[in-house]
């Protein structure tokens, strides 16, 4: 039986003014589901830093890089911490500065992750154990615009990842499951069983376009007979018309209220999605939609 969320690694970029909604949404799911998260920063590699103003001062002003790059580096993880000890804070979660400090096991806690890695080394390690990772939408479009952590959480360490959007609250309103019957999208659905079983319904959405019934069984019925034996009973089924099918969902997950959609990400090859697109890179890009809960 899932027993819900445990371990959480929120990314946070500490960008000067992006507000950074993993850091909200990580509180709120510790604060419901007695979840410790980890904080780990992914702002900008350092020794690259370093490299080019190197390059730009001339060695004789190397320390003053240094110092330039050290300072930055201190504000963004005081902003970082600022922001997350406000989110802890209004929803009744303990904060702690060293991830390592024994605590209550049953109660909510957050807490910084100290590291000296780049950003995909530094998520890589902190991910091996995490029931999920958040990272906000300000954060994949500031801190991690290549989707480096990003791809290195879904297609290397595959961790489910929840692209947070919007307010925490949403998450249980309406949710949306863009459902294949492939490997990937079965994975998403079991990594969001906490948060489906958390909204007030569940629509099950599918593109004719995008379903291989040589490769994968697409019944929605099957899926809702999962869901139903997880104690998820609100569920209806509905079929997608649109010539792209990553948009066409994207959209139907918006006209329900949608708060939360759960997919499956690169049930193809990943080169064949960036080359000529697909439902993936759809949902990534639909920034002002639901958040998304994606797994490889």
């Amino acid at each position: 039986m899932n027993d819900g969320l445990k371990l959480i690694v929120a990314l946070a970029g500490g960008v000067e003014n992006d507000h950074d909604e993993a850091l909200d949404f990580a509180a709120e799911l510790c604060a419901r589901h007695g979840a410790w998260a980890r904080v780990v920063s992914t702002y900008g590699d350092a020794a690259a830093d370093l490299i080019a103003m190197g390059r730009s001062l001339g060695t004789r002003r190397a320390s003053e890089a240094i110092a330039v790059i050290e300072h930055a580096e201190d504000e963004r993880r005081t902003r970082i911490e600022a922001v997350a000890r406000r989110a802890a804070a209004s929803r009744g979660v303990s904060f702690s500065e060293d991830e390592d400090e024994a605590g209550d096991r049953g109660a909510p806690r957050m807490a910084m992750a100290r590291h000296d890695y780049r950003p995909p080394a530094a998520a890589a390690r902190a991910t091996a154990l995490a029931d999920l990772v958040i990272l906000g939408q300000g954060g994949l479009d500031h801190a991690d615009p290549r989707g480096e952590v990003l791809g290195q959480a879904l297609l290397q360490q595959l961790t489910p990842i929840l692209i947070a959007r919007g307010e925490p609250s949403a998450l249980t309103g309406p949710a949306a499951i863009a459902w294949d019957g492939g490997a990937q999208a079965g994975r998403a659905v079991r990594a969001a069983l906490p948060l489906l079983a958390e909204a007030s319904e569940v629509v099950i959405l599918q593109s004719p376009r995008g379903l291989d019934l040589m490769a994968a069984d697409p019944d929605a019925r099957r899926l809702q007979t999962y869901l139903a034996l997880h104690g998820i009973v609100r569920t209806s089924a509905s079929q997608v018309d649109g010539d792209r099918e990553g948009e066409a969902l994207a959209a139907a997950a918006r006209s329900r209220g949608a708060g939360l959609l759960v997919a499956g990400a690169y049930g193809r090859s990943r080169l064949r999605e960036v080359v000529f697109g697909g439902a993936t890179r759809s949902f990534l890009a639909d920034r002002d939609g639901p958040s998304l809960l994606l797994a490889h």
